[in-house]
């Protein structure tokens, strides 16, 4: 929940994951938005355990690109 909060000063603490809030609440109630939320940690979570790599954070636009060019090298 700290997560799409924001500090006193108006910055948000996770840019990212705020958007995404924000993109849930406007077709979904505030509990499975939130819900949405954890379940997106959590997946984040395990992701850094499983390739012992620390959290860098990411827009959604940057990981896009990241992942399509990593494929096309394993394609070809």
């Amino acid at each position: 929940l700290a997560s799409i909060k924001s500090f006193r000063n108006g910055v948000p603490a996770n840019s990212v994951l705020l958007e995404y809030y924000n993109k849930l609440i406007k077709s979904k109630p505030k509990k499975v938005a939130i819900g949405a939320i954890m379940h997106k940690l959590i997946n984040h979570f395990f992701a850094i355990l499983r390739d012992k790599k620390p959290f860098e954070l990411r827009l959604p636009e940057v990981h896009k690109k990241l992942y399509l060019n990593s494929n096309l090298h394993e394609v070809i």
